[in-house]
């Protein structure tokens, strides 16, 4: 795959359990995590120092594909514009900087992933390679260097990138789907904790959310080639389930979840590129409004992510 075609590559925002107790594809970020994971849990919290370090993946790779979708537009603008030969004011792309910096973060946090350790250390040499061509061309342009040789820097340094982005994507898509895959299980384990202590609406919808992450990246991994079927069973799953919940805090998220519906029926009727955008942006719009599990039922001691 040519650099050019990962970078317009959509990113999925998957982050449904956050640190603060709320179901968010935004709040949780690397600032948020600097403040809240200072104190080292002990070996009888074993399980919450696993989160604890697990967190910090879970952010920087959450913070890095929702860039990938929010910026993928302006982004392939910059290459196509540097491959034309025109002169940029400076050349920015993804935040390949800040992704390393957070990834350093999660390695230094602590020991508990074996896997999620070796797929980091893979990916960070070739990032470390992008985010320093990135800043070359950067300072190329910032310095108007294509003035005097014509950008036959630049052409070379974007066949440099689309080289280095070759070893990165399947690297971090490695990466990425370990991440995805623990989430997916600590999710599954949340909604468990949630109807043995009788959270029937907090389970309901932490079910339901799982549910459509499920349905965004299936369409994102495999676009036209979706199996539609299994799609229409899981949003049939998901609307029973979304039935079920009763709390007044729930409405306005069921009310967004009607319009994530559409998109993803008008992404079965006609599977293109703007429609899957489309059902990307809207679960993208639904999960970054806050919801406080806490609110969900009345149950004296309720359980919220921030303590598991």
């Amino acid at each position: 795959m040519s650099c050019q075609n990962w970078w317009h590559r959509l990113g999925l925002v998957v982050c449904i359990v956050v640190s603060v107790g709320f179901v968010s594809g935004c709040e949780f970020n690397m600032d948020n995590l600097r403040n809240s994971s200072q104190v080292k849990a002990t070996q009888s919290d074993s399980e919450k120092e696993i989160w604890r370090v697990f967190k910090f993946y879970l952010a920087a790779t959450n913070e890095f594909n929702f860039t990938s979708v929010k910026y993928s537009h302006q982004h392939m603008e910059i290459v196509q514009q540097a491959r034309q030969n025109i002169p940029l004011a400076e050349f920015k792309e993804r935040d390949y900087e800040r992704l390393e910096q957070e990834l350093i973060a999660a390695r230094d946090a602590g020991h508990t992933h074996s896997d999620l350790e070796a797929a980091t250390d893979a990916l960070l040499p070739v990032l470390h390679d992008i985010v320093v061509a990135v800043k070359e061309l950067d300072t190329y342009y910032k310095e108007k260097r294509y003035d005097s040789d014509n950008y036959a820097f630049a052409h070379t340094q974007l066949e440099k990138l689309s080289s280095l982005m070759d070893v990165f994507e399947p690297k971090y898509d490695a990466l990425d789907t370990i991440v995805k895959t623990y989430h997916k299980q600590e999710g599954e384990r949340l909604v468990k904790l949630m109807r043995n202590n009788g959270q029937t609406n907090g389970a309901n919808m932490a079910e339901m959310m799982l549910i459509y992450s499920n349905i965004v990246d299936h369409i994102v991994e495999h676009k036209s080639n979706s199996d539609f079927q299994w799609l229409k069973e899981q949003k049939e799953a998901a609307d029973g389930i979304g039935a079920k919940i009763t709390a007044a805090e729930a409405q306005n998220r069921l009310e967004q979840k009607k319009l994530l519906d559409k998109e993803i029926e008008d992404f079965i009727a006609d599977p293109r590129s703007e429609t899957e955008e489309a059902v990307v942006e809207q679960y993208n719009e639904m999960v970054s409004s806050p919801m406080n599990f806490a609110l969900l039922d009345s149950v004296q001691k309720p359980y919220v992510p921030q303590e598991l």
